[in-house]
């Protein structure tokens, strides 16, 4: 893949970064290239290279938020939006005749060179591969860097990508549902949006409910690297799953991250008293705003993360403890999404303000329904069993010391814990997994 051509940068937009690209860029992690969204697919044999590139362009060129980079080697408040593409490039990766494992080793191998192989100042920053296997077998590989598409846009991409393949098999030229605003001109009204008082006014309370607090214990005072991460999952089995999602939480009129939130207090911290937690918190970053425009299908890194430091007394019952943690939450103003504007495309006293605390110990995010939609049955493009590789850089330091996932899948909840082997031996966060667990079970379960 190479840079903008001059005739490129001429013809493209500079835009402002959204806040999430602009802490991203913070982050200066040695190998910030390698940042993924990815996915490998089964594709049957009839859908050839020429569809599935074909197909793939017209996806990449109705959403603009794909075509950004960064300009140069510039890593300033402006990205650089390149025109739509007359070609996608696409590899095509022939691995017949090899032995069944030889095969995938050589897919996964090949995978995990293509997510490494972008740059942040080249456009696109995405990657599409064609896999021939033996048996009629395909897969197709598509990456795209997380600076330009965060969890919920890549589902609308791989959705686009299906309907799109599904067009050019028949013949037809692919359609989308309109995205209503596109990036570009998204974070442009963002800028814009900086100047009202009432954004400006959430900083004191910022300063206040993102306060430092305990920090959490730690097995050990190791360095907190993206190569010593490791993870621990667990969960609830479906009749838990199904009574938690089904008359809980609708009942109670509670969140996930509401309740996960709460147990996680006396499980790091001890039930000891009136303890407080410090975590980042993620939304999806489509709505909250004042007369925010429709932004529901616009695909770019648009969720929003926020600090909250919440305390409870951690030896009072579940109920309390969770309504506390639902009133402390109850305080942030526009679903959070004010912060990283404050922050991150604010001016430097606000940014050095809001980041005086430093990154927090923990963050809670709650993903969903994973593998929702249309049945497997009915779907053209279908997971693929082969690992496509790390989707992230094992190189530089984690944001946070424990990560804590919550998403159901299979009709059962699971919680992916994520943690430094540095820092902690592995039976602690098992502990910590199931004492959390066992603790929404006792509080919502009983």
């Amino acid at each position: 893949m190479t840079q903008l051509a001059p005739e490129d940068i001429a013809a493209a937009r500079a835009l402002p970064l959204l806040p999430e690209q602009r802490r991203f860029l913070t982050r200066n992690l040695p190998e910030e290239h390698h940042w993924n969204q990815v996915a490998l697919l089964k594709a049957p044999a009839e859908l050839t290279a020429d569809h599935v590139r074909s197909a793939f362009l017209s996806v990449i060129n109705s959403h603009d938020g794909l075509r950004l980079c960064l300009f140069g080697k510039e890593r300033g408040p402006l990205g650089v939006q390149a025109r739509p593409l007359d070609t996608m490039p696409m590899e095509s990766v022939d691995l017949r005749g090899l032995a069944p494992a030889e095969a995938e080793a050589a897919l996964t191998r090949e995978c995990t060179r293509i997510q490494g192989s972008m740059r942040m100042h080249q456009s696109p920053l995405v990657r599409l591969a064609y896999f021939t296997l033996d048996g009629g077998e395909r897969r197709i590989l598509l990456v795209i860097h997380h600076f330009v598409c965060d969890g919920l846009s890549f589902g609308i991409v791989l959705a686009d990508l299906e309907r799109a393949c599904r067009a050019v098999l028949a013949g037809r030229a692919p359609s989308f549902a309109p995205a209503g605003t596109t990036a570009g001109d998204y974070a442009i009204w963002l800028t814009k949006l900086l100047g009202r008082p009432e954004l400006r006014e959430q900083i004191p309370l910022w300063e206040r409910i993102g306060r430092a607090t305990d920090t959490v214990p730690l097995d050990r005072p190791e360095a907190n690297t993206m190569a010593t991460t490791d993870i621990v999952v667990a969960g609830l089995g479906h009749q838990d799953t199904a009574r938690l999602m089904d008359e809980v939480l609708p009942a109670r009129g509670l969140g996930m991250v509401d309740v996960f939130l709460t147990a996680a207090v006396p499980t790091l911290q001890g039930a000891n008293g009136t303890r407080g937690l410090r975590t980042n918190l993620i939304g999806h970053g489509r709505r909250g705003l004042p007369e925010q425009p429709n932004i529901a299908r616009t695909v770019s890194w648009l969720s929003t993360r926020y600090p909250l430091t919440v305390e409870v007394d951690t030896a009072g019952d579940f109920d309390a403890q969770l309504e506390s943690v639902g009133k402390q939450i109850s305080e942030v103003p526009m679903d959070g999404a004010g912060y990283g504007l404050l922050r991150y495309l604010g001016d430097p006293d606000t940014a050095a303000r809001l980041g005086a605390s430093g990154e927090p110990d923990i963050t809670v995010n709650y993903l969903g329904k994973q593998g929702g939609g249309a049945s497997t049955a009915t779907k053209l493009l279908t997971r693929a069993p082969e690992s496509p590789g790390p989707d992230e850089t094992e190189s530089g330091e984690r944001e946070h010391v424990h990560g804590i996932d919550v998403l159901v899948s299979g009709g059962e909840l699971k919680v992916v814990w994520y943690y430094s082997t540095n820092q902690f031996d592995r039976a602690t966060i098992e502990g910590y997994t199931a004492e959390l667990l066992d603790r929404v079970r006792g509080g919502l379960l009983r």
